[in-house]
């Protein structure tokens, strides 16, 4: 049998209101040569009966249903152990393919022999619905970014972490995986870093091509310890195996960013919400992250703040 041109992974909890449109826009996708692995992380709403329903009349789709919860990097490693085509593809079960989105992106990385490609994102409210556009692509209009320090600067509508604006040749998935230990969140950022040091150059399209739901069931709208615990992970595994990987520039920029991301995380966005026993949590987790953290990058008042977080109790 022909191996697909696309593996599409498709993790899905809990998200039944969302997946149809998900579904509905793999459909829709004017390149026909696609799998679809759909991984349904033990959902307890009726997801896996709405999947089913969806994909009965389509053998392109396959429904994998984990027994018990195994969190999203685990969930996605699923998907990758099984994939067969040329590319990867990934979709979060909350969001939508411009109908064109693979055949743009496969057009455009065989064009510009890159090993990723990329399009532009856009935010879009919960009540989405989606349909599909009278968009004229191209793949003449795009950007190539070869440095890491670059990846890093784009805006929020190519930002770099965001797995699922891409695709990626299989083969750079024989020896990386998503850490299996970022159940809830950080699997990005930890997938990227292991992933963009060694490729040359990113081809980046200007054009829309996925659809971001926002919306407040997100795991992202929400205050989540699990989400704090992430960062001593993170700051860990970059010391002891990512640091000779990039540049002077490339840290000085990051290493200060994700300082302020886990400030963020713990208690700038959430402020309001937090109750005792949260803040008791955070400040376990900070004062952990921060004795793991190199304080040499960054800057002196986050140094001194960082400092300061070792010895709360």
């Amino acid at each position: 049998m022909k191996e697909p041109t696309v593996s599409i992974i498709v993790p899905n909890c809990n998200y039944a209101k969302f997946i149809p449109d998900a579904i509905a826009s793999i459909k829709a996708q004017t390149l026909p040569d696609w799998e679809c692995i759909i991984i349904d992380d033990a959902s307890t709403d009726n997801s896996v009966a709405v999947i089913k329903s969806l994909i009965a009349d389509d053998d392109r789709f396959r429904l994998i249903v984990n027994s018990e919860p195994r969190g999203i990097s685990t969930t996605r490693n699923i998907g990758l152990n099984v994939a067969t085509g040329e590319y990867i593809s990934f979709l979060d079960s909350d969001d939508c393919y411009a109908e064109y989105f693979l055949e743009m992106l496969v057009k455009l990385a065989r064009e510009t022999r890159v090993d990723i490609a990329g399009a532009l994102s856009k935010n879009v409210g919960e009540d989405f619905s989606f349909k599909t556009s009278d968009t004229q692509w191209n793949t003449y209009d795009y950007v190539f970014l070869d440095d890491p320090y670059d990846m890093i600067q784009t805006p929020e509508n190519r930002k770099w972490i965001w797995v699922w604006r891409k695709i990626y040749k299989r083969s750079l998935f024989e020896n990386i995986r998503f850490r299996d230990a970022m159940k809830v969140n950080g699997d990005d950022v930890m997938f990227m870093l292991d992933l963009q040091w060694h490729v040359p150059r990113i081809a980046e399209s200007n054009i829309e091509a996925i659809y971001h739901r926002l919306h407040k069931t997100s795991i992202t709208s929400k205050f989540n310890i699990e989400r704090v615990r992430m960062f001593p992970l993170l700051f860990r595994y970059i010391r002891d195996g990512l640091m000779d990987k990039y540049d002077k520039k490339f840290w000085n920029s990051f290493y200060p960013g994700l300082f302020l991301l886990l400030l963020n995380e713990s208690f700038i966005r959430f402020a309001d919400v937090l109750t005792e026993q949260d803040k008791k949590d955070l400040k376990q987790v900070l004062s952990q992250a921060c004795k793991i953290i190199d304080k040499r990058k960054l800057s002196f008042k986050q140094r001194l703040l960082c400092r300061y977080l070792t010895w709360i109790k």
